[in-house]
């Protein structure tokens, strides 16, 4: 028995197996050789072997055959190129989410399956965002960016960049409403925030000079907005983030003051609760129960609230409709009249015409 070759890759080959024998084993000493390399190399060690056991004669054992094709592929450098042709082929602006789906569409065959998309992760930001614009259009609102801010997560690992958007949605005709969202890029943010604005719409009335009906104050967190009614010709008297949910909303003619915080999110926030609060004179006369002439004392009233009194059952009706907090309270003011020695007496008001 005869070896030959280094410590890493010797063979025995008998005269009678040799021409079957394709190649042998590569070499694992230097990982800097090519395969092209490697297989001439082996055909030479090859040839001198055959040869010198034939010379020799000697019959050997233990043979260990080995298969020409390479046992990682005939196609491995191919793959390798054509991947970079796609990736430097691409335009250098395209997304992430552009570049994983034409790796997946030209190389579904050699990728794992854990790389395929499963629709949530993957998602495709840039229809996404079409559909969202097509949406907020088909209901005749308009929307408006106010402000993206890039924020930065230190971790343990690094940090996290990623982006914050707010985004104000309105019809200017009365519909208003902000939201804010967070992605690893811009226009991810900005959906977000579309979506969000779209589930809030507040409604509001409109004065006839494109002013509000009344005084409002909102606030959010430690921001609040004083909104007074103007005249025509006033303009918008108003700044920051106040100012673009205001012409968004459809006001025209409004003095604002901002108070506290001076955060974008806050103001814009504050804005819309102040919006939110206002209410038409045909609102606040139907809650009265007069008419809108009665409410500006232009007609005379024709109805009064009159005090009646009740019985005690209905006094206990009365009370079981209030909420648990109010019963508590009506329990122990009764509780404390016992302990004087008095009886409760109720009343109700309703509403009655005027004689």
């Amino acid at each position: 028995m005869t070896s030959v070759g280094n410590a890493g890759t010797r063979r025995l080959v008998t005269p009678r197996q040799a021409p079957r024998v394709v190649s042998v084993a590569r070499a694992t000493a230097s990982k800097a050789t090519t395969t092209r390399s490697l297989r001439s190399h082996e055909r030479r060690g090859l040839a001198r072997l055959v040869a010198r056991a034939a010379a020799e004669g000697e019959e050997l054992e233990n043979i260990e055959m080995v298969s020409g094709e390479d046992e990682y592929g005939a196609d491995d450098g191919s793959l390798n190129e054509s991947l970079e042709e796609v990736i430097y082929s691409l335009d250098k602006s395209a997304s992430v989410a552009s570049l994983m789906n034409v790796i997946e569409q030209k190389f579904s065959d050699h990728l794992d399956p854990a790389f395929a998309d499963d629709g949530v992760d993957g998602e495709d930001y840039e229809k996404h965002a079409e559909n969202m614009r097509n949406t907020v259009k088909s209901m005749g609102m308009e929307e408006r960016l106010i402000e993206v801010r890039r924020v930065t997560k230190v971790v343990k690992g690094g940090n996290i960049l990623s982006f914050r958007a707010i985004v104000a949605v309105g019809n200017k005709k009365g519909k208003i409403a902000v939201g804010v969202g967070k992605g690893k890029e811009v226009m991810p943010a900005t959906t977000k925030a579309v979506a969000e604005a779209l589930r809030d719409i507040v409604e509001f009335p409109i004065a006839k000079n494109d002013s509000i009906p009344h005084t409002t104050v909102g606030s959010a967190t430690s921001a609040s907005v004083i909104l007074k009614p103007a005249g025509e010709g006033t303009g918008v008297i108003a700044g920051g983030a106040t100012r673009t949910v205001l012409e968004l909303a459809g006001v025209e003619n409004v003095l604002s003051k901002q108070l506290g915080s001076d955060s974008l999110l806050n103001n814009a926030r504050a804005t819309v609760n102040a919006l939110g609060k206002l209410r038409s004179p045909a609102q606040v006369a139907q809650l009265r129960g007069k008419s809108v002439r009665q409410l500006f004392g232009l007609d005379d009233v024709t109805k009064k609230v009159d005090t009646v009194e009740c019985s005690a059952d209905r006094l206990q009706e009365l009370i079981h409709s209030c909420d648990t907090k109010t019963r508590e309270q009506i329990d122990e003011a009764m509780a404390f009249l016992k302990t004087k020695g008095l009886e409760a007496e109720a009343a109700e008001a309703k509403v009655v015409e005027k004689a």
